[in-house]
C-alpha cells in the first residue's frame, strides 16, 4: 500500500502541524494585544494583560489553544516562548553593571543573602504548613525569595526613584539576586535526586551532586569569561562595522553558551544569563540590547501568554460545580497566603538589615515595599520543574499556585510602590520613640540648630551644585533633607544638615525656617514625594511669611504658575541650559576656545558636590 494512501488515525487534522501553529500562535499574540490594552487602560503591569490573555484562550478558558484533547497545541507554544525566555535572560544578563555590582557588593550582598535564606525559609514553612511535600515546599520558598527586576525598574523609573538612597538600595539587591539566581539554576537539576541529577550522578549523594553542579557552573563561568575576555573582543572588532553581523554574533554566542550549559545539565536560561553578563561591559552591548529587543518582546510575550495557558484546573476531573468552585477557592486562598508571606518576608529580613547598615526607617521600609513581590525567575524554575518542564519535580497544581502568586503580588506591588511614601510617614511617625526610631532623623541636637539666613529646603542635584556655590562664595546657609549619606556629606563640609521630611509643617518650624532671609526649593516636583513646590511654598510663607522664595520649576507653565502662587523667583533648568548652549555655540569660533573649554573641565574636578 502507497504509504500515502495508508488509514489515518482517529482525530488525524489533515491541516499541516505548522498551519495549527501558526493559528495559535496568532491567537495568543492578537489576546496578548487585547489583553494588554486592557491592562494599560487599568494601569497594571502589561505582563499581568498577558497572563490573563493565556487564561481566556487556554484550556481552562476558551480553549482556543489547547482544548480538551489537544495538550501538544500547548506544548508548541511553550517551546516558542522558551526562546522567549531565553533572550528575555539574555538581556538581563546583558544589562547587569559588573562594575556597580562589585562596588555595591559589600553592603547589598548582606542584605541579599539575609533576604534570599530567609525569604526561602518563611516560604518553604508556609507551603509545609498548606500541606506540600518537602520538595514542593522547597519549590515554592524559592519561589517566594525572588523579586521581580521588570516590575520594580518599571515602576521606579516610572516615579523618579532609580536614582534615590531607597532605589540604589533596592537595586543592589536585585542585581545580587540575579547573581543567586544562576546559583539556583545551577542546583536545580540535583534538588531532590531529579531525573537529571540521578542519571548524571548515579547514585551519589545529594550534598555530592550539588557540590558537582557548583563546580560545572563555576567551569561554565570560568569558559565563559574567558572566551569573552580574549577571543571575542577581536571578533566583535572585525565586524563592528557590519551592525547585522554584530548582532547575529551576539545572538550565536548567547545560543552556544545555553548549548553548552544543556550537555552540563543545566538550563537554557542559566546558559543565556551568563552570556549576556559575560560581555555586559563590551562598547557594542547597547546597540545589541536595542536590536534583540523586538524578539525578545514578541516571544516574551508568548511566554507570559504561556504561563496562563499553564494554570490548570485544581478540581478533579468529573467534580461538580459546586467542588470546582471550592477547587478554585482553595487555589486563590493559597495564593493570597503565600503573597502576604512575601511580603511579611521582605519586611523582616530586608528592613533590619538595612537598619543594620546604619540607614534609617523610611530606607529600610521603601526597600522592602519596593521588593515586595515575586519574579519572573520563579515561573522559570517552576516551568523548568513542573510537569511539561525537563526536571518534573513538582505537579502542575504548584505551577498553578506561582502563577497566581505572581498575578497577586505583582498586582499588589503595584499599589505598595504607589503609596510607599505615605504609608512609610505614617509608619515612621509611629515608630520614633520605640527601639525602631530613626538613627538621623531622632538626633534632636540638629533640630534648632540649623537656622541660618539662607535655607535649601531640599537637596537634589540642582542643591548640591548650589552647595558648592555657596561655600565658595562664604555665604551662611543649610539644608533640609531626608537622605541619610546627604547628611553625612554635608557635615563633613561643615554644613548645618537637618534630617527630616519637609512635606510636614512641624519638620520645617523645629528647622527655624521663620529666621531665613532667603527660602530656596530646588527640587523639582518630579522628585518630591508626599508633596509638591506649591504646598512647600504655601508652608514655607505660612512659618516665614518676610522670606524671599526661590523655586525651581520643569515647565514654562509651571513656572509662571508659580510665580502666581507668590514666588520671588523661578528657575526654569531648560532656559538656563539654553542660553549657555547658545553661548557656548557663539565660542567656537574664538581662538581662546581650546583655553576656554580647559577652564570648564578644570572646574568641573575642582567642584565640591555632594551628590556627584
Amino acid at each position: 500500500m502507497n504509504l500515502l494512501e495508508r488509514p489515518k488515525p482517529r482525530g488525524y487534522d489533515s491541516r499541516p502541524m505548522h498551519a495549527n501553529l501558526l493559528l495559535n500562535v496568532g491567537t495568543c499574540i492578537v489576546a496578548g494585544t487585547v489583553f494588554g490594552y486592557v491592562a494599560r487602560l487599568l494601569r497594571q503591569p502589561l505582563l499581568l494583560g498577558y497572563i490573563a490573555a493565556g487564561i481566556v484562550v487556554g484550556p481552562i478558558g476558551l480553549g482556543f489553544v489547547g482544548a480538551a484533547g489537544d495538550q501538544q497545541s500547548v506544548e508548541q507554544i511553550a517551546q516558542l516562548a522558551e526562546l522567549g525566555l531565553t533572550f528575555l535572560m539574555f538581556i538581563v544578563g546583558l544589562e547587569i553593571d559588573v562594575k556597580k555590582l562589585v562596588q555595591g557588593s559589600r553592603q547589598a550582598s548582606a542584605v541579599t543573602v539575609v533576604q534570599v535564606v530567609g525569604a526561602v525559609l518563611l516560604g518553604w514553612l508556609a507551603a509545609l504548613a498548606l500541606g506540600f511535600r518537602s520538595l514542593e515546599a522547597v519549590y515554592l520558598g524559592i519561589a517566594v525569595a525572588f523579586s521581580s527586576t521588570m516590575i520594580v525598574v518599571k515602576l521606579l523609573s516610572d516615579r523618579g526613584e532609580l536614582d534615590t538612597l531607597p532605589g540604589r538600595t533596592t537595586m543592589g539587591v536585585l542585581l545580587l539576586q540575579d547573581v543567586l539566581a544562576i546559583v539556583v539554576l545551577a542546583i536545580q537539576p540535583t534538588l531532590g535526586g531529579g531525573t537529571q541529577g540521578a542519571a548524571a550522578a548515579g547514585s551519589l549523594p545529594p550534598a555530592v551532586q550539588m557540590a558537582l553542579a557548583a563546580i560545572k557552573g563555576l567551569l561554565l563561568v570560568a569558559v565563559a569569561v574567558g572566551v569573552s575576555r580574549y577571543v571575542l573582543p577581536v571578533l566583535f572588532r572585525w565586524v563592528a562595522m557590519l551592525p547585522e553581523i554584530m548582532l547575529l554574533s551576539a545572538v550565536t554566542w548567547c545560543f552556544l553558551v545555553c548549548y553548552v550549559a544543556v550537555r552540563l545539565g543545566f538550563s537554557p536560561a542559566m546558559g543565556a544569563l551568563i552570556a549576556g553578563a559575560s560581555i555586559s561591559a563590551y562598547p557594542y552591548t547597547l546597540d545589541v540590547v536595542a536590536k534583540i529587543r523586538g524578539l525578545r518582546d514578541f516571544f516574551v510575550t508568548l511566554f507570559f501568554v504561556s504561563l496562563g495557558m499553564l494554570l490548570a484546573d485544581p478540581s478533579s476531573p468529573g467534580a461538580a460545580g459546586g467542588e470546582r468552585v471550592l477547587a478554585w477557592l482553595k487555589l486563590g486562598g493559597m495564593g493570597l497566603l503565600l503573597a502576604a508571606v512575601v511580603v511579611l518576608a521582605r519586611f523582616a529580613t530586608v528592613w533590619p538589615m538595612v537598619r543594620a547598615l546604619k540607614y534609617d526607617n523610611r530606607v529600610g521600609m521603601l526597600s522592602s515595599l519596593h521588593l515586595s513581590q515575586i519574579s519572573e525567575f520563579a515561573l522559570v524554575v517552576v516551568i523548568l520543574g513542573g510537569p511539561t518542564g525537563a526536571l518534573r519535580h513538582v505537579g502542575s497544581e504548584v505551577v498553578s499556585l506561582v502563577v497566581v502568586l505572581m498575578i497577586v503580588t505583582a498586582t499588589a506591588s503595584t499599589y505598595l510602590i504607589q503609596g510607599s511614601h505615605a504609608m512609610t510617614r505614617l509608619v515612621v511617625r509611629h515608630t520614633r520613640d520605640t527601639p525602631l526610631c530613626d538613627r538621623v532623623s531622632a538626633d534632636d541636637q540638629d533640630r534648632g540648630a540649623v537656622a541660618a539666613p539662607i535655607m535649601l529646603i531640599g537637596c537634589f542635584r540642582l542643591g548640591s551644585s548650589l552647595v558648592h556655590e555657596l561655600l565658595k562664595s562664604g555665604r551662611r546657609f543649610s539644608v533640609i533633607d531626608f537622605n541619610p549619606e546627604l547628611r553625612d556629606r554635608l557635615h563633613r563640609l561643615n554644613v548645618p544638615c537637618l534630617y527630616g521630611d519637609i512635606s510636614h509643617l512641624d519638620t520645617l518650624c523645629h528647622a527655624g525656617v521663620d529666621q531665613a532671609d532667603v527660602l530656596v526649593l530646588p527640587v523639582p516636583d518630579d522628585f518630591l514625594r508626599g508633596t509638591d513646590n506649591v504646598r512647600l511654598m504655601a508652608c514655607c510663607r505660612r512659618t516665614n511669611p518676610r522670606a524671599r522664595i526661590v523655586v525651581i520649576a520643569e515647565s514654562i507653565r509651571h513656572a509662571l504658575s508659580l510665580y502666581e502662587q507668590g514666588a520671588d523667583y523661578v528657575i526654569v533648568p531648560r532656559t538656563l541650559a539654553a542660553a549657555e548652549v547658545a553661548s557656548v555655540i557663539g565660542r567656537f569660533s574664538q581662538a581662546d576656545f581650546a583655553q576656554w573649554r580647559q577652564r570648564q573641565i578644570d572646574d568641573l574636578k575642582s567642584r565640591t558636590e555632594v551628590i556627584a
